[in-house]
């Protein structure tokens, strides 16, 4: 490989470095190679901070192979770009290519990403950080219903049409981007806040961001009954890939499943908005999989540029192994949280982890 004006070139890959800089295309081409929303600009604008964030660009030809996004601080590449795969000999050659250009990095961070580290070039760390459901969505809505097992497909029929007929006004209504009212999603957020928080512990949405982000690429589905919201949900579209976000149901129409049915009812949207996948979000709920959600798994990787880097940041290291187990704790906990010590537990997780949001606004 041999270096030609600041980029690194080799037969096949050219690798360019924008320093403090995310250059304008970068934005559609990280659609194309990722279509997904957390290694999209307009997530990172709205839930990270962008100041001095800096880009990694692989080239072969004329078309970008690999984008990351990343912050350089106190020795740490923090990678931005999250929920994507990254192949093998991608993930070396990017970090070969940073600890070559930053003397003084010793680490390079992941938050959740899939890929294969056998034989990797450097000391690593790899635990589980997240996982997330993925329908791949057929041609049309009539497809996907087919598809659905017996009884969950009788159940959904059931329960439209028992609603449809105890109450003739009932719509279904999709809003996008800037046609969506913020009312409809604060009021979406209330009924989801309830709802979780009648679990005993107290929770509540970042209302600002969801609408700041649904403004830019969201997705909205209300249902009406008599002119009133009972049930809705907010979603985000990137590229052919949809994302289900918070879904919200009135207690007093608890009994027509509302909350599956406006589930069903965006997935069906999104096949018809010409979607390739809808995610389900993480968490190890039933519904998920008889919805058709398969489980793709992450993991939280740490780079570190060697075994004596490791050594000198083994409280990191540590840190990041206790998080893992953590994660894994809490998945275990929501799969059984109607046991009484499951319930404790997570009733005093998210006590704190409300204490320390409060802390934070201060």
């Amino acid at each position: 490989m041999i270096t030609i004006d600041g980029a690194i070139q080799s037969d096949e890959i050219t690798i360019a470095c924008y320093i403090n800089e995310v250059p304008l295309f970068l934005e559609t081409e990280l659609v194309r190679l990722y279509d997904t929303l957390y290694s999209s600009l307009p997530f990172f604008k709205v839930y990270r901070s962008t100041e001095q964030l800096s880009s990694y660009v692989a080239w072969c030809g004329n078309q970008p192979t690999t984008i990351l996004l990343f912050k350089f601080r106190n020795g740490r590449i923090e990678v931005l770009n999250e929920m994507i795969e990254i192949d093998q000999a991608e993930l070396d050659r990017f970090a070969r290519y940073m600890f070559a250009k930053f003397s003084s990095a010793n680490i390079i961070s992941f938050k959740a990403l899939k890929t294969d580290t056998h034989r990797f070039s450097f000391p690593i760390q790899k635990c589980y950080a997240n996982d997330t459901y993925v329908i791949t969505l057929p041609a049309t809505p009539k497809e996907y219903t087919a598809a659905l097992g017996k009884s969950t497909r009788t159940g959904i029929r059931y329960q439209m049409n028992k609603v449809v007929r105890d109450h003739p006004s009932f719509t279904s209504r999709f809003y996008v981007n800037e046609e969506i009212e913020e009312q409809h999603i604060r009021e979406i957020l209330k009924l989801s806040g309830v709802r979780i928080s009648s679990k005993a512990f107290n929770f509540s949405h970042d209302e600002k961001r969801i609408i700041r982000l649904a403004k830019m690429c969201g997705l909205v589905n209300v249902l009406f009954i008599d002119g009133r919201l009972c049930a809705g949900s907010v979603n985000y579209r990137i590229g052919s890939s949809y994302f289900g976000a918070v879904m919200g149901q009135d207690f007093a129409y608890e009994k027509y499943g509302l909350g599956k049915l406006t589930i069903y009812l965006t997935i069906c949207e999104s096949i018809v908005r010409q979607g390739k996948r809808f995610y389900l979000g993480g968490g190890p709920f039933d519904y998920k999989s008889r919805m058709l959600g398969v489980q793709h798994e992450m993991d939280r990787l740490e780079i570190y540029r060697s075994y004596g880097k490791l050594m000198l940041n083994f409280d990191r290291a540590a840190k990041t192994v206790i998080d893992g187990y953590v994660r894994q704790l809490n998945v275990w906990l929501h799969k059984h949280e109607d046991k009484l010590g499951a319930k404790f537990v997570l009733n005093s997780y998210y006590l704190w982890k409300n204490l320390m949001k409060k802390d934070q606004q201060s």
